[in-house]
């Protein structure tokens, strides 16, 4: 017997080993942790099994593979917090869009989880950009009957995903619930911004006296509620302040009532939009509300947003708000990775540099509760290796490792523009004849 148990450890011990993830030691890089180990002008990282182990000066160690980063600067993966990566791959084409729902029988309960598509093109290119891990959101449709429908306010269910293309790629699944209030793709979402409101305290009432009523409510022995059971199911888990609620909202009043929403119904609140956010700062910082934003929105692109200023990030900072960063609003789920750009303007625009790199990665991670963000031991291993300064638009990234595996950072545009420079390929503008 003890024989069969000696070769049965022994199985499982070389199991073990052949299943173990490959150590990577990054050498001699300027490293920005975002923690409180803080940042190193040249320090090694040592990765082991996924996982980051060591950061110290000069570490004489063994391992797998070795990076050399000096003349590097070396940082968490950016997150993106806002996205709708693999559910869209052109949004004018209805073939490739799935990240909205229509119809009227779905709002809180829509859960885009099952059209998620791992292999999307967008995904590979983000990933260049330097970008591991994002938040996926779906959205709603503004633009009438024939596509959707302006009355809902909101979007559905939420995951995450680490960035490596593989089927296994979503790390987390409700997130955040998603609401529309106010302006939104040129119309107002719920008709109108009083409709959105009333809209959406009638969803959180309802929401609790189902939780109170479970029984009666699913026997039909209950008054008629606007709400499905679906829905209503959704929208426990915001109740009971397990998720946040997700509110665009740009408007500094409009921000007001939110904050002022959230502690009626006890919820985890945070702002995405947030154009007016540096008058309402104090308040945002004294309700513990974090925000999501646009850091180069500074145009009064509509009536909401007549307040939009490019220190928004710094102000809003400075009251002790925790301020994370998406990209431009334009190019909110195809370039993702612009995020560092906007970080960097509002770096120059007076935001902390540690601050702009943790908008956008640490202050993510934080705000959602997922992993990434930071490099101390036993954080996740997002790391990129950058050519430069992360956010000058001049650097890009040379390693991208999720996980502590190395990422290929080919894309279908590298692929173009490869096959298309060589002459071999044909003649003229690369075509074969």
């Amino acid at each position: 017997m003890n024989k069969v148990l000696l070769i049965c450890a022994l199985i499982l011990g070389l199991g073990a080993g052949t299943a173990q993830a490959e150590s990577v030691l990054i050498k001699g890089g300027k490293v920005h942790t975002l923690s409180d180990r803080g940042s190193f002008e040249s320090a090694d990282v040592l990765v082991v099994d996924g996982r980051v182990q060591d950061i110290g000066l000069s570490l004489d160690v063994g391992a797998d593979r070795v990076i050399d980063a000096r003349g590097k600067v070396v940082t968490p993966g950016v997150i993106a917090p806002v996205s709708e990566l693999g559910l869209v791959e052109i949004g004018a084409a209805s073939a490739t869009n799935d990240y909205a729902v229509t119809g009227e029988s779905i709002g809180s309960a829509f859960d885009p989880l099952p059209a998620y598509n791992p292999k999307s093109t967008l995904i590979p290119f983000n990933r260049a950009g330097g970008v591991t891990r994002a938040l996926v959101f779906p959205g709603i449709s503004l633009w009438g009957d024939s596509v959707g429908n302006p009355q809902r306010v909101f979007a559905g269910r939420s995951f995450a995903i680490k960035l490596n293309g593989d089927f296994d790629s979503v790390v987390a699944r409700d997130l955040a619930q998603k609401a529309y209030l106010g302006e939104a793709g040129g119309q107002l979402a719920g008709g109108s911004r009083a409709s959105a409101y009333a809209k959406i305290e009638n969803a959180l009432e309802e929401a609790r006296e189902y939780r109170g009523n479970k029984e009666a409510i699913r026997r039909g022995d209950w008054r008629e509620l606007n709400h499905s059971i679906a829905d209503l199911e959704a929208l426990q888990l915001l109740i009971d302040g397990k998720q946040p609620l997700l509110v665009t909202a740009d408007r500094a009043s409009d921000i007001l009532w939110t904050i002022e929403l959230a502690k009626k119904y006890d919820l985890k609140l945070v702002i995405l939009g947030a154009a007016e956010g540096w008058m309402v700062a104090d308040q945002l910082a004294a309700a513990g509300v974090p925000v999501v934003i646009d850091a180069i929105n500074n145009l009064p692109n509509s009536f909401s947003s007549l307040g939009a200023r490019l220190d928004n990030a710094a102000l809003m900072t400075k009251a002790g708000v925790t301020v994370a960063i998406s990209g431009p609003e334009y190019a909110s789920t195809h370039n993702v990775y612009l995020a560092r750009q906007s970080a960097g303007n509002a770096v120059a625009s007076g935001l902390p540099y540690e601050e702009g790199l943790k908008s956008i990665s640490a202050n993510v991670a934080e705000i959602f509760g997922i992993d990434g963000g930071s490099l101390q031991p036993g954080a996740v291993a997002d790391i990129v290796v950058w050519s430069g300064d992360p956010l000058e638009v001049t650097s890009y990234p040379e390693q991208v490792l999720i996980d502590g595996k190395s990422q290929s950072l080919v894309t279908r545009s590298t692929r173009l523009r490869d096959r298309y420079l060589k002459p071999e390929q044909g003649h003229g503008f690369g075509y074969k004849f």
